[in-house]
């Protein structure tokens, strides 16, 4: 029985992306041919595949193979949609209370792992079809399957084209005359570009191809990145990435590469400095906005711990009526933790001041990524002083007010804990950003690890030691 726009119940839930009845549907109807012409079952399958109903799509598929063909009404093969999707990365939007947030948590990760098993089966089940049909997608269809999926970063098809046909790996844009590696690199596709490195010799290959605008591989990676690869972040973490990237490049082509001008009579360098001049000047005012931020409140907090020690009163150290500890304890905790605060937020306020004021007094510009990197360890050592003066906070409190009865203090302890713990719960992402950038060093070989790190590293491949093939790999690298 057909209803709205005639179309039959499942198609209709189908469209309305009602992923669980469209399954049952189809579990329903084993001889869907029978109940529907095929056209219509063209128009399902696409419906399938716009509204991620991968694990019907599949299905659909292993029974008619002839679908891998078939294109839509604008002219796209399956292949070619699918090319067109990005990799399944997923954004959890935090919400205000931590049960909610957790409960979205699971349900998303649930339907992460679901969606990429359809995603996975709907490939195995196209390139299945495509082996079956006698009818081949031409080569036209399948270079713009390609670069399609390049752009996506879209993994699995390249992977699954590379693996039926290896010769599409040289394949050339032929209006722009860019391969596959000039496409990683213009749209920062990292898992594409790590993808063609892993072949070995093939990249010196495409390596020296150059586009119809003069430019090489490291010209592109000067320009600009698309918008919407960043979506809604800040300049200064867009110029951050744009500036690792570029380095990141550069450490693969050779040096007459480096020195080439394009058409307009640039170089990869000046390419770059002349396309992020304006994202350059915004994110350096925005790193020093919020370095001048937080010196002011680094200030307070050193001044707070400065006055704290010089007004404390001292006596009866060796009295033992104070909850928990004596007082000669609670003393000498109240003593470490502010000095110790103290220390750290002095260092906080040097790494601002290194970002505010210029590195050098020549007129040469500090690159983001060095700012950004004292910020973050500026971050790092004020959140360390603020948690040593409230530790301060408490055992001060306690030799003042050492009247009070311990289920008080643990009660107090108790609340610190709960509001820290929000705290991480509702920034969770700002600290995980901040330890990768941090753990990104380790992975760096010690040639071009800051000299400042190098103990860090050493004291984290004591405490984890690589095995000893990991170690043969970096030798072979560096």
């Amino acid at each position: 029985m057909r209803g709205h726009n005639d179309m039959l119940p499942i198609q209709l839930a189908s469209s309305a992306g009602h992923i669980p009845m469209t399954e049952f549907l189809f579990q329903a109807t084993d001889d869907l041919h029978n109940i529907l012409p095929f056209p219509d079952i063209v128009k399902l399958f696409f419906m399938t595949i716009t509204n991620n109903i991968f694990t019907v799509t599949s299905k659909l598929l292993d029974r008619y193979p002839k679908l891998v063909t078939i294109e839509n009404e604008e002219g796209l093969t399956t292949l070619q949609m699918l090319a067109q999707f990005f990799n399944i990365i997923y954004t959890f939007i935090l919400n205000p209370t931590l049960y909610v947030y957790m409960t979205n948590f699971l349900n998303s990760m649930v339907a992460w792992c679901k969606e990429t098993v359809g995603h996975q089966d709907i490939i195995n089940s196209l390139f299945k079809g495509m082996e079956e049909e006698k009818e081949a997608l031409n080569s036209e269809q399948l270079s713009k399957a390609l670069f399609d999926a390049a752009k996506s970063g879209n993994i699995m098809i390249l992977e699954r084209l590379f693996m039926y046909h290896p010769d599409l790996l040289f394949e050339v844009d032929s209006t722009e005359q860019r391969s596959l590696l000039h496409i990683a690199i213009l749209y920062r596709q990292e898992t594409v570009y790590r993808l063609i490195l892993s072949k070995g010799a093939s990249k010196n290959v495409m390596m020296q191809l150059i586009d119809f605008e003069g430019n090489n591989v490291l010209h592109l990676a000067g320009k600009l990145a698309p918008e919407e690869r960043f979506a809604l972040s800040t300049n200064h973490v867009i110029m951050r990435c744009e500036e690792k990237w570029f380095k990141e490049v550069e450490k693969i082509v050779p040096g007459a590469m480096k020195r080439m001008r394009n058409k307009d009579g640039l170089t990869p360098k000046e390419l770059f400095y002349w396309s992020h001049k304006g994202l350059h000047k915004e994110s350096e005012s925005e790193v020093k906005v919020t370095a001048n931020t937080l010196v002011v409140v680094a200030t307070l907090v050193i001044t707070l711990g400065i006055t704290a020690v010089l007004t404390l009163p001292v006596k009866d150290i060796e009295s033992k009526d104070t909850p928990i500890f004596g007082r000669k304890t609670w003393y000498t905790l109240f003593y470490l933790s502010i000095t110790s605060g103290t220390c750290l937020c002095a260092a906080s306020m040097f790494c601002y001041a290194s970002v505010i004021l210029p590195s050098s007094w020549e007129p040469k510009e500090e690159s983001v990524f060095s700012r950004q990197t004292k910020l973050i360890f500026g971050n790092g050592t004020l959140f360390g002083s603020i948690a040593l003066m409230f530790s301060s906070i408490g055992s001060g409190s306690i030799l003042i007010f050492d009247f009070i009865s311990n289920w008080i203090l643990f009660s107090i302890s108790g609340l610190g804990c709960i509001v820290l713990l929000l705290h991480f719960a509702l920034d969770h992402k700002r600290w995980d950003s901040s330890l990768r950038f941090v753990l990104s060093f380790f992975v760096l070989p010690p040639e071009k690890r800051p000299r400042l790190l190098w103990p860090i590293h050493n004291i984290y491949e004591a405490c984890h030691p690589l095995p000893k093939e990991k170690k043969k790999k970096n030798k072979n690298f560096n």
